[in-house]
């Protein structure tokens, strides 16, 4: 009992995103055990119940029919039978204990006291048991609420002595005798912890590895096979559905771009910035990944493709509370080294906590890439890369609790990422002649990205009605530096050149959410944001002449960009018996400005939209988990603040990327219908339609050089089915099963392409009591097309074997990837007559040693999440 009291608790505190409203319930009981009432209402209103054997017993029966009613009302009734009342603790706790009733005795010259109970912290401690005693008959029983206030309603008699009894999972038991002369020191009471007690008691995270929401499904990583070990990059691309290139692009369905956030904030990064700080993030911070195919109206419309949401772990201690960790993997001739800490400690009303991370990263790779022109010349170089790549990740904040309801949080997050690459590359150029040569390329980056958060939450009511403002401010400085030396055959045509590309990205927003719920399951959201953002991006391009560096002014230029954001939106959600329907709507006015400096070219922007959206559900059986749901939702993708940039970087003689600033938003209408089956499968079919899609073209231009650079495709279609399924073999053998197949085509004027993706993923889980658990990954996908640029097939294993050693609060890993060796990457367009065909093999094949250890000092307790405002905006910050 002690055990499942604890979890009830445990389980309050971490909470859920799920509405706390008071819900209703439609149940039928005849002659059923009073707990299994307590069941029920668990499984379909998402209430926790503590309460005591003593107080509940198993002989207290209960029959009880009812259609649609207040589980107030339903609990009111059946409770009283048995001389029990229940008090709703928070928005998700129910505490029962006795009726209190007066003695029938006129001799009465006191009424009721009352007190508080606390920690050694001077902390109220809340669900304490308190049980009044004359001799060892019991008068009364009653729990301390949340703040660890208790009353007793029981009249005392004069001349009678008495005795109070306190207990509570994970301290010792408090007694104390008294009589009613002497009832002040019962005014607050003191208990202390019992170490004993805390050593042995254990708490498991039974979730299973999927579970399914109306408009998302949840990836549970923690205390799962994915959670010790590895980066957030390798986590997502482990989780089932959801497909992460080696070039750092995440998917969630067929091809589109997606979003992603971390503890509720946009991660406003390039796609290369953010696959390295997703690297210096480790699993053992993650509490679980949220999927989420159409987002609703309350998330910003940005993200054509749908969400990914990482949470964070949640400290749950008093004390000092935390975890080490530490890996190495062999990568080749070479090696990646990293090892991370986090800490938390709470003091009072005051929470501390922070983490951080350092990862050394040594590996190489080799790439082939050859332009066949329409002058039926060829130019094919062949390139050996080295990678050297220190990676710092920190992570601080701070929450003190103004009220029971009301709490003030600052957060300050940072990362540091040194990248540095060396190119060396044999260059083979056939027309009339063949020219050949060598290149060397030195690319160096220093990439700095810090965010302060302050948020003020006030929880207005127990239905789960609250009001958050959040401010915050975000900056991105990168440093970057590429110098190229080529050299010919023909001493007349070498060449020294270097480019310098700093940048700099302010970004000040604010934001107000209202949430409004009722007791008939009726919830309003409602909120407004305003972010302003400044970018300062300049590339210097200069040539080695006579030992000195010059100037080229035609290539060089500085571009300033400011952009407005102003936001509101609403949502309203309704339950009615076993269907739900949300409706939302958001409008966003964008101001842009972007000015070149160097050549004085100037655009200004201005655009209103808004984004509807619809979700529908219909619950068939609920004990089978059976529902079939239907959505729709426009969402739109910004132009990042790189490809607006009108920049030109030389990557070698024949290839340069360059900006776009004529680009336009695209703009996509999200329609998704599908089928939860038998609570571990899920299959949806969608369709997707794309107004002034954004894709990256390869076009030739003049001596035959090939210029990447973003345009608007005039539409772009998509439409696939999914399928995930998570059967349960056997108590050691779990699985799980992710299916994607759909057909993508993108047209431009005179381009059109069209190209039909399989993807399928396979996770097996087998552990063993006292024996290492093992989990094999498998991955395929047909070649696939983005752009005018058709992609590959991939395909890979992973093996990993896990052991939980010092008495399980550590874990020992080894981890090997792409055993066969199979990933590579390949790329293949062709426009305007010229073909390109690009290989490029890293370093896959790898096997890894890590180590995580978790340790804790006190007792339970709940580290509030900060959240965030500057949300899509960061997305773009790329450089």
């Amino acid at each position: 009992m002690r055990k499942a009291m604890m979890l009830l608790v445990l389980l309050w505190i971490v909470g859920s995103d799920i509405s706390a409203q008071e819900r209703k319930l439609t149940l039928t009981l005849r002659q059923q055990p009073l707990k299994e009432l307590f069941k029920q209402i668990e499984k379909h209103c998402d209430y926790g119940f503590i309460y005591s054997d003593e107080v509940v017993q198993d002989t207290m029966l209960v029959s009880i029919k009812v259609k649609d009613m207040a589980v107030s009302n339903v609990l009111g009734t059946a409770l009283k039978a048995h001389r029990l009342v229940f008090n709703l603790i928070s928005e998700k706790l129910i505490a029962v204990g006795y009726q209190n009733y007066p003695l029938k005795n006129r001799d009465v010259s006191r009424s009721a006291f009352s007190g508080t109970i606390t920690d050694k912290n001077g902390v109220g401690i809340p669900f304490v048991s308190l049980t009044l005693l004359r001799s060892s008959d019991i008068i009364e029983k009653t729990v301390s609420d949340d703040n660890g206030f208790y009353q007793l309603s029981s009249p005392l008699l004069p001349e009678h002595g008495y005795r109070l009894l306190a207990t509570f999972v994970g301290y010792k038991p408090l007694e104390i005798s008294f009589t009613l002369v002497d009832i002040s020191h019962l005014q607050k009471l003191v208990m202390f912890e019992d170490a004993q007690t805390l050593q042995t008691v254990t708490v498991v995270n039974t979730k299973p590895l999927i579970e399914r929401k109306t408009d998302r499904y949840i990836v549970n990583v923690e205390n799962g096979s994915l959670a010790q070990g590895l980066s957030a990059f390798e986590v997502l691309q482990k989780s089932p559905g959801i497909w992460v290139n080696q070039d750092g692009s995440i998917r969630i369905k067929g091809n589109q771009s997606v979003m992603v956030m971390i503890n509720d904030v946009v991660q406003r990064m390039s796609q290369d910035d953010l696959a390295e700080y997703l690297k210096s993030l480790r699993s053992e911070d993650i509490s679980k990944i949220e999927v989420i195919y159409n987002p609703p109206a309350e998330f910003e419309a940005a993200g054509t493709g749908g969400i990914v949401h990482i949470v964070l772990n949640k400290s749950r201690k008093d004390g000092l509370n935390g975890s080490l960790n530490a890996r190495y993997q062999k990568q080749g001739k070479q090696g990646l080294i990293t090892s991370g800490s986090s800490l938390a400690y709470k003091l009072k009303r005051l929470y501390l906590a922070g983490n951080g991370s350092y990862t050394n990263d040594k590996n190489s790779s080799y790439g082939e890439e050859t332009f066949y022109y329409p002058d039926a010349s060829t130019f094919s170089n062949t390139t050996v890369r080295s990678n050297k790549i220190s990676r710092y990740q920190y992570r601080f904040n701070a929450v003190y609790d103004i009220a029971s309801n009301q709490s003030l949080a600052i957060q300050n997050t940072g990362s540091k990422n040194q990248p540095s690459q060396l190119f060396l590359t044999d260059i083979n150029y056939r027309n009339i002649t063949t020219r050949t040569g060598y290149a060397r390329a030195d690319w160096d980056r220093k990439i700095k990205f810090n965010s302060t958060t302050l948020n003020y939450t006030w929880k207005i009511d127990s239905l789960g009605s609250s009001l958050k403002v959040i401010g915050d401010y975000s900056e991105n400085a990168k440093k970057e530096q590429n110098q190229l030396l080529t050299t010919y055959s023909s001493p007349l045509s070498n060449m020294q050149s270097r480019t310098l590309t700093p940048s700099s990205t302010e970004i000040y927003a604010g934001q107000i959410d209202y949430t409004k719920n009722w007791k008939n399951k009726l919830e309003l959201k409602s909120g407004i944001k305003y972010s302003a953002i400044h970018r300062d991006n300049e590339s210097i391009s200069e040539n080695l002449a006579q030992g000195l560096w010059i100037n080229n002014p035609l290539i060089s230029n500085q571009f300033l960009y400011k952009e407005q954001l102003a936001m509101a939106y609403t949502t309203l959600e309704k339950t009615i018996g076993p269907n739900s329907l949300k409706i939302g709507l958001r409008a966003e006015q964008t101001h842009s400005n972007g000015l070149s400096v160097t050549s004085g070219d100037a655009f200004k922007r201005k655009y209103f939209s808004l984004f509807p959206s619809v979700y529908l559900m219909r619950t068939l059986n609920e004990d089978k988990g059976s529902s079939l749901f239907l959505n729709y939702s426009k969402r739109l993708q910004r132009p990042s603040f790189n490809d607006l940039n009108p920049y030109r970087l030389q990557v070698h003689d024949y290839m340069i990327l360059t900006g776009n600033p004529d680009l336009l938003p695209q703009y996509s209408h999200n329609f998704q219908a599908g089928y939860n089956f038998l609570s571990h499968y899920s299959f949806d079919v969608y369709f997707s339609s794309t107004a002034n899609l954004i894709a990256l073209l390869a076009n030739t231009i003049a001596n035959n050089v090939v210029e990447y650079k973003s345009f608007n495709f005039r539409k772009g279609t998509e439409y696939g089915l999914n399928l995930n399924a998570s059967p349960q073999i056997s108590k050691a053998w779990k699985s799980n099963y992710s299916l994607s197949l759909y057909r993508a085509s993108a047209s431009t004027n005179n381009l059109g392409n069209t190209k039909t993706t399989l993807a399928a993923k396979s996770m097996q889980t087998i552990s063993f009591k006292k024996l290492p658990s093992l989990d094999i990954i498998l991955e395929y996908k047909s070649p696939s097309l983005s752009g005018n640029t058709r992609l590959g097939h991939l395909f890979y294993v992973d093996l990993m074997l896990s052991q939980k050693i010092i008495k399980e609060k550590g874990v020992l890993r080894i981890y090997l990837s792409d055993v066969f060796n199979t990933v590579g990457e390949k790329e293949f367009s062709f426009n305007n007559g010229t073909i390109i065909d690009f290989y490029q093999k890293r370093q896959t094949r790898n096997i890894s040693l890590s180590f995580s250890y978790n340790f804790s000092l006190g007792n339970k307790f709940n580290q509030n999440n900060i959240e965030q405002s500057n949300k899509e905006e960061n997305r773009r910050m790329g450089n």
